[in-house]
């Protein structure tokens, strides 16, 4: 996802921006047309109300969704509204789903939280809001640990609950909510969000984006990376034959990679450092060599207008080729017996790995050209 300031970001998507004119529980429940927004959840007046066909069936009851690096299973006789990640049940008397996501940066789980509520607090989103309970530990059904929190408020007598879902490993702060036109009916509502809450997996970081893919990189050569754990790095993806190394490699990612690169002390990157780079690109990252500016740029101390991308702990990437020959023609082939230590950050929007030559200290990317072929 692109970066955006994260705060300014949450105040947008969290609750169904005032923009949308929802009647789905938005927290901007100011904005929104208090009481009658259940009214109008039934199709009378609202752009929401216009909604798409039912999800397609997976299992007789529940159906995975998927939206914002997150998967989360719903009813599958809940009908989604427009333009949201958000669904009516069956009956239109109540709505449930994701309200909105954002990027941690460089918050701790508390300070995020009680910016939230301050914000909420500030904008008299609802005549009375309650904290259920504090920050605490979470875990989600892909056994990511987490950190969750209950809010419940309401206005003009419709019911808002919210469950925060923060995930440091991730770099994501998530609002699940539900809405329902029966205040006296909390216990059924929160029993319902939380089973939708419990359901919660995570996409960003999920995978391995390597192994196994042919890159084009920044000099235009060709990495094979196979399934086999061989590669064959390419001058040219036209030239096969003239100029390659071959040999096997090694792929970490998340806190495994943090850990290798740790433990290659010839490289002089301790854990603390690489908690310090990780810490320095959760406000966004810029792809390319970073300069010593990109902190206040991040900090939001200078004004930014490049594209950052969200990163996190899971899209930390290190690579190792071991060099076993250098091709130089069919007929010349020298050993070579050395290896390279490339380090950086996975970006799925770009199909890319911004990295960096750890040996010769120097910058690359690789964009992803096709899955790697057998042989």
């Amino acid at each position: 996802m692109k970066y955006q300031n994260q705060i300014s970001v949450f105040k947008k998507t969290i609750w169904l921006s005032l923009a949308m004119t929802v009647s789905i529980c938005v927290l901007t429940a100011c904005s929104g047309p208090g009481k009658e927004a259940v009214d109008e959840a039934d199709g009378h007046n609202s752009p929401i109300a216009a909604v798409s066909e039912p999800l397609p069936e997976k299992k007789p009851d529940m159906i995975a969704y998927s939206a914002q690096g997150v998967v989360f299973d719903v009813q599958v006789d809940w009908t989604q509204a427009e333009g949201a990640d958000m669904f009516y049940t069956a009956d239109n008397d109540q709505v449930y789903g994701l309200n909105g996501a954002s990027s941690l940066g460089s918050y701790t789980p508390q300070d995020f939280l009680e910016q939230l509520k301050d914000f909420y607090q500030s904008e008299n989103e609802f005549d009375s809001l309650d904290v259920l309970s504090d920050l605490h530990a979470w875990e989600s059904a892909d056994g990511v640990p987490c950190q969750a929190a209950d809010l419940q408020g309401d206005r003009d007598s419709i019911l808002y609950c919210t469950k925060v879902v923060i995930a440091p490993q991730k770099n994501l702060v998530l609002t699940f909510c539900a809405q329902s036109s029966d205040s006296k009916d909390a216990a059924t509502v929160w029993d319902t969000l939380n089973m939708l809450c419990d359901s919660l997996r995570f996409e960003i970081g999920s995978q391995d984006y390597i192994t196994g893919n042919t890159f084009i990189c920044s000099d235009g050569s060709q990495l094979c990376l196979q399934d086999d754990q061989r590669f064959f790095y390419y001058r040219s993806e036209d030239d096969h034959e003239n100029q390659y190394y071959d040999g096997t490699y090694e792929v970490y990612y998340g806190q495994a990679a943090m850990d290798k690169v740790a433990s290659m002390t010839e490289y002089g990157l301790t854990e603390q450092e690489l908690e310090q780079i990780l810490l320095a690109n959760m406000n966004g990252y810029v792809p390319g060599e970073s300069t010593p500016m990109d902190y206040f740029y991040s900090m939001g101390d200078i004004e930014d207008t490049r594209t950052r991308y969200s990163i996190c702990r899971d899209t930390f990437y290190a690579v190792i080729l071991h060099n076993d020959h250098l091709v130089r023609s069919p007929e010349d082939i020298i050993e070579a017996g050395n290896s390279v230590l490339y380090l950086g950050f996975y970006i799925p929007e770009l199909n890319m790995a911004d990295l960096t030559n750890a040996n010769a200290l120097s910058y690359t990317q690789w964009t992803f050209q096709k899955k790697t072929e057998a042989g």
